[in-house]
């Protein structure tokens, strides 16, 4: 099975559930700013999910757009290292999905929390979830 996620965007409630355990995860601590994904909020309109797509990205244009090569595919998982990371921005600026943050000047995005993504555990609607084979 590949990296990704299902969405279902009417039963999104905008609670950030999602963004405070990944914030956690990634951090030790509760900090929105620090999540790899975003939820937008659009009320009354459907929210958006901002977090790498990794199966529905055609061609993964941050790995082409980075200069210092910091990211890659690992079988189905795009990474960036972040010792490598210049902080160019060049791949925010090519990611389809706006998914890649800057974080403290390096580029920061979702890793499918080792294939057991914190978000899609703390959804309770589950308007995200881990896509199953």
């Amino acid at each position: 099975m590949g990296t990704a996620f299902a969405f279902d965007l009417e039963k999104c409630t905008e609670c950030e559930r999602c963004m405070l355990a990944c914030a956690t995860v990634k951090v030790g601590h509760v900090q929105l700013l620090q999540s790899r994904i975003a939820i937008e909020r659009r009320w009354p309109e459907l929210p958006g999910i901002r977090v790498c797509r990794f199966d529905d990205c055609a061609g993964h244009p941050c790995i082409a757009s980075c200069p210092a090569e910091a990211i890659s595919d690992a079988r189905g998982t795009v990474l960036i290292d972040g010792d490598a990371c210049t902080g160019c921005e060049a791949c925010v600026e090519e990611c389809p999905f706006e998914a890649i943050f800057m974080r403290d000047g390096i580029a920061k995005k979702c890793d499918f929390c080792a294939g057991d993504p914190e978000c899609a555990r703390a959804c309770v609607t589950v308007a995200i979830a881990k896509k199953e084979a």
